[in-house]
């Protein structure tokens, strides 16, 4: 991980070799430096502010990084002695988190790992379902693999989601997409059993994993539900007459039905994969056959073998 530290004149001697041994690259901004411009040479992943600065600028430089619209994203800690945390002023400032100057190495130490582990984390959450994203995806799966962990590693996909986008608005494929979210987790949830995860890989695309004797009925609970509730999403006069009708350019008329879910499953059994990848292909060759099927549908691969 990369940080950029904005200091009026010079690191903490204490401090700076503690943060070089938690980072791989430390930049070193001063104040009267162009802050915005030199971290956008090379953007770090946690930004932080040591206490002369804000002493100096109070919020100004931290709100001034806070309006960009390309960084002002990125996690933003105070390097805070113990008396600035007893001043209320300290909560005006826009900031994500602190450490304490003046703490024992040890602290401090652990204090900024779990800063830069939480920023990887939720970097990789996805914004609107709050589930872990793409990254969180391959890293779970492949540490079950590692492991040799006995799986279910289904795909998700919602079938003509991009025309109920056009037709409702993205505001209501944001609530379809948070309903699909609620079924499936809530379903792997209720099936209370150990080795599930549910994440959003991005779109109208989830994968979750489950032990392969609950897949079968996972994957027919979330169909059931999601085919119940999807129904709320629509009008009556779409309902009617089984979907979206629309004209297309040319004046042809084109029917696309009420949104359903494909569902691709892979079985690791008896260490089939060895990494994300090859499970991957397997199910988008399923996806590919499932999503030409009429209806919410799923099916499980049941190949077998070594790969």
């Amino acid at each position: 991980m990369k940080t950029a530290i904005m200091v009026k004149e010079s690191l903490d001697e204490h401090l700076s070799p503690i943060i070089s041994s938690v980072f791989d690259s430390v930049q070193v901004i001063h104040r009267d430096e162009d802050f915005l411009s030199l971290i956008s040479m090379d953007p770090p992943d946690i930004i932080l502010v040591d206490r002369t600065c804000l002493k100096e600028e109070k919020s100004r430089i931290v709100e001034e990084f806070r309006n960009s619209t390309l960084y002002g994203h990125l996690p933003i800690v105070a390097l805070y002695s113990e008396k600035d945390i007893e001043d209320p002023a300290a909560l005006e400032i826009p900031l994500d988190d602190f450490i304490v100057l003046g703490s024992s190495e040890l602290q401090i130490r652990r204090r900024i790992e779990f800063i830069a582990r939480r920023s990887v984390r939720e970097k990789d959450i996805n914004p609107l379902t709050r589930l872990p994203g793409n990254e969180s995806i391959v890293r779970c799966v492949q540490r079950m693999f590692d492991e040799n962990s006995e799986i279910a590693i289904a795909w998700v996909d919602l079938d003509d989601f991009g025309p109920y986008n056009e037709r409702y608005g993205f505001s209501s494929g944001d609530e379809v997409l948070l309903a699909a979210a609620r079924i499936i987790t809530s379903v792997l949830r209720e099936s209370g059993r150990e080795n599930i995860f549910v994440g959003h890989a991005g779109g109208d695309d989830f994968l979750f994993i489950c032990p392969i004797a609950e897949i079968k009925t996972i994957c027919e609970e979330i169909l059931s539900r999601f085919d119940v509730v999807i129904r709320d999403f629509y009008n009556e006069e779409d309902l009617d007459q089984g979907g979206i009708v629309s004209k297309a350019r040319r004046g042809e008329i084109r029917k696309f039905p009420v949104i359903t879910v494909s569902i691709a499953v892979v079985l690791n059994e008896k260490k089939r994969y060895r990494h994300y990848g090859q499970a991957s292909q397997d199910a988008k060759e399923i996806m590919g056959y499932v999503k030409g099927l009429k209806g919410s549908t799923y099916m499980i691969d049941r190949r077998g073998g070594y790969r």
